[in-house]
């Protein structure tokens, strides 16, 4: 029996585990660009006892951080400061006091002082890893390189300059994980490094890859799994209740 009590609490942890993992993507459900997160496979420690058999098997997941790296859907909003990336990379931005991190999120800002931010208002990075600041213009167009350009107030009609670069980055090939933070960066901690090989779309934003009716299915699926074990468990105490009785000496 104490087998398979142990067997029953494990599976209810992993179930506790997937269910916060719905519960994290269905609240990012609306936010543009988000990634969602997903369980990593897993394997099993065993508890080691002397001179007996190791039967007690612990369920451990292998690293931390996995998220899905599916494309959502594309929408366009003729909005300048909208911008999209289209195939597999991201834009650098950095949290006060944080290393540089990556984002698919595109509904971009302008502070008052002309810092160029994401929707939460993070600073977006250059190429060079350096906050962008934009001058006072008439007009901003953003390459699909990334390069920024824009009418000066005081400049000519029609005349546009090239002011910087937004830091991108091509995930082809990366191993990139999510941190306590959240914040996506490369899985063996070195340094984010710009490359540009990456194609921006002005006046779009990308939707989150998060289904709400798949984590909601996924959700009752993990519900009935924690159910289901714990009548195990239930079970488990009956049959050794009643193992105990058949055991006990006749009159005691």
């Amino acid at each position: 029996m104490d087998k398979l009590i142990h067997m029953s609490l494990n599976s209810l942890d992993i179930a506790l585990r997937k269910q916060a993992i719905n519960a994290q993507n269905l609240s990012n459900a609306n936010v543009n660009g988000y990634r969602r997160d997903i369980y990593e496979s897993f394997g099993s420690v065993y508890l080691n006892a002397r001179n007996q058999i190791e039967s007690r098997a612990f369920s451990t997941t292998f690293g931390s951080g996995a998220f899905d790296e599916t494309q959502g859907r594309i929408t366009p909003t003729d909005v300048p400061t909208d911008l999209a990336i289209d195939g597999k990379g991201f834009f650098i931005r950095q949290k006060p006091n944080s290393d540089p991190s990556l984002t698919r999120r595109g509904d971009m800002t302008i502070s008052p002082d002309g810092t160029l931010t994401d929707g939460t208002g993070v600073p977006i990075l250059s190429e060079t890893l350096q906050v962008i600041q934009l001058p006072p213009f008439r007009k901003l167009v953003v390459a699909e390189n990334g390069n920024l350009l824009i009418e000066p107030l005081n400049g000519e009609p029609g005349i546009t300059q090239l002011i910087g670069s937004l830091g991108l980055v091509s995930a082809e090939g990366l191993n990139l994980k999510k941190g306590d933070d959240g914040e996506i960066r490369l899985a063996n901690g070195n340094p984010i490094v710009s490359d540009q090989n990456v194609k921006v779309k002005q006046g779009f934003l990308e939707e989150s890859n998060v289904s709400a009716i798949e984590e909601m299915i996924a959700n009752i699926e993990n519900q009935r799994t924690f159910e289901l074990n714990l009548k195990l468990i239930k079970l488990a105490s009956q049959l050794d209740e009643g193992t105990a009785s058949l055991l006990r000496m006749p009159g005691n």
